[in-house]
């Protein structure tokens, strides 16, 4: 039910920046949707999900912090420093299961999930406040 909700609403806060957000947004919002899809078939190669270390999923959370960095450090705004932050906190959740085996499944769950919404939001939020230049 969580991944449904969430694939809509992904869908209507990146079609929102692909319509009317700055470059930089329509960026990222095309690093979500990619990074998303990558996901899906990464957690394929995985036998349980939340149970264990997720090597394809925290080369996606890499792969995605970096080029978000790589945003933040030619932006003129703010917000990309947010979004890099939120990114790498859910880098850094891949910690989680390499440090502490037993009883992880749950935090690192919510830890790994909680960011991506943050970022939607303030995608939303930043297409908002600042129409489409370019």
């Amino acid at each position: 039910m969580i991944a449904i909700a969430f694939a809509f609403f992904m869908a209507a806060a990146c079609g929102y920046a692909f319509a009317r957000g700055e470059r930089s947004a329509k960026i990222v919002a095309a690093v979500v949707v990619a990074g998303s899809f990558l996901s899906i078939f990464a957690a394929a190669q995985t036998e349980e999900l939340w149970q264990d270390s997720e090597p394809g999923i925290f080369m996606v959370d890499i792969s995605m912090l970096v080029i978000f960095a790589a945003i933040m450090l030619r932006s003129d705004r703010y917000w990309p420093i947010w979004t890099t932050a939120a990114q790498l906190l859910t880098v850094l959740a891949h910690l989680g299961p390499l440090l502490r085996r037993a009883d992880i499944a749950f935090p690192y769950a919510v830890s790994e999930q909680l960011w991506a919404w943050f970022i939607l939001v303030q995608l939303i939020f930043v297409t908002a406040r600042r129409p489409a230049t370019s």
